[in-house]
């Protein structure tokens, strides 16, 4: 059972998160899962509706090493997060899994099959469906879904920056025959190489954002600073949670 921290669904037990995925892909079914960094925690405490379409999700991971540290810290447990990029290179090495790259653009998919084939395996797995610069409002979801489920791919990675992503895989799940949407971030930029993994690590904390914030600093200074300015509120309420307040 997915426990709640900080007003979002989240699991930290890694297994039973691939358990769940796997499930989910053995039986034919579709859903959908969060990728919850700091940015997503943010913006999901602030909107109550972003909140529950995080919340109404098969499972979520935690992708922020700062939260599974304070919610383990006020839980008096040990929680490691799971990032959206260690996600993407471990069901890739599956390869009995079909995958579809749902936005972003063609070169990048062309660059994570070279990269793939680099690493032994098998790059035909990967197809690659380009979304119009639309709102979400203005998506045709049941002709996007359609061709989706024409592909049957197992896993459906949605590249289109938060929270755009999550709320399309909310409103596109209705029309979804099969597959296991993840809203994915910056994962392929990492995978091909374009942002660099930080091999810092202090207690638990990667530090992972300082590179991300020293390749684009305006935008992404403008992602943590409300993350930050909100932890101390944060962890107060939670605090109050688990003592009943």
């Amino acid at each position: 059972m997915t426990n709640n921290f900080f007003g979002v669904n989240l699991e930290f037990n890694h297994r039973a998160l691939f358990e769940r995925i796997n499930e989910c892909i053995v039986n034919g079914r579709a859903g959908y899962v969060c990728v919850v960094d700091a940015n997503v925690l943010t913006m999901a405490r602030k909107d109550e509706s972003y909140r529950q379409i995080i919340n109404q999700s098969m499972v979520n991971t935690c992708d922020g090493s700062s939260i599974a540290f304070f919610a383990g810290k006020l839980h008096g447990k040990s929680f490691r997060a799971l990032n959206g990029p260690d996600i993407f290179s471990k069901l890739l090495q599956n390869a009995h899994l079909k995958h579809l790259l749902l936005g972003n653009t063609a070169e990048t998919c062309y660059r994570i099959r070279q990269k793939m084939e680099v690493e032994g395996l098998d790059s035909t797995v990967i197809q690659h469906l380009e979304l119009p610069f639309l709102s979400v409002e203005e998506f045709n979801y049941e002709h996007i879904a359609a061709q989706i489920n024409s592909l049957r791919p197992d896993v459906i990675w949605v590249s289109l920056g938060a929270p755009k992503q999550e709320r399309v895989m909310h409103r596109i799940l209705p029309y979804l025959h099969h597959g296991v949407m993840f809203g994915i971030g910056a994962a392929f930029n990492f995978y091909i190489g374009d942002i660099r993994m930080s091999k810092v690590a202090i207690n638990g904390l990667r530090f992972i954002w300082i590179n991300r914030v020293l390749r684009d600093p305006v935008r992404l200074t403008k992602r943590l600073v409300p993350y930050i300015v909100s932890l101390p509120s944060m962890l107060y309420n939670e605090y109050k949670l688990l003592k009943g307040g």
